[in-house]
Order: C-alpha cells, then structure tokens, then sequence
C-alpha cells in the first residue's frame, strides 16, 4: 500500500506519526517532571523554614 506520493509506503508516514507522538509524551512527561520537582522544593524550603532555630549549646558549638 502506498501513500499519497506513491514513493513511500504508507507504513512508514503511520510510524512516524507515532514517534512524533512519543516524542510529545517524553517532552509533556520531562516538564511535568520539572514541575513536580519545582513544587517539591518550593514546600521543603517552606517547612524548612518555618523550623525554629537549633540554640548553638545543643549542637555543642558554645
């Protein structure tokens, strides 16, 4: 079966279809991941901070 140029196979044009379309997911899941790892530090500096302060005898510095 041929495409609509009738040079290439009609396989070939459905197959790289799907590998633009994979390429989208992994671009969607990259930055998602950046999102999530954005929001993660975002909330531990957060509790982090809000932390009181450790008085220097306890970590035996005075």
């Amino acid at each position: 079966m041929r495409g609509r140029d009738g040079d290439r196979p009609l396989a070939n044009d459905a197959r790289a279809t799907i590998r633009t379309d994979d390429r989208v997911i992994v671009v969607l899941l990259v930055l998602l991941s950046a999102v999530v790892l954005v929001v993660l530090l975002y909330y531990t500096v957060f509790v982090l901070e809000g932390l009181p302060e450790v008085p220097p005898g306890v970590l035996g510095l005075a």
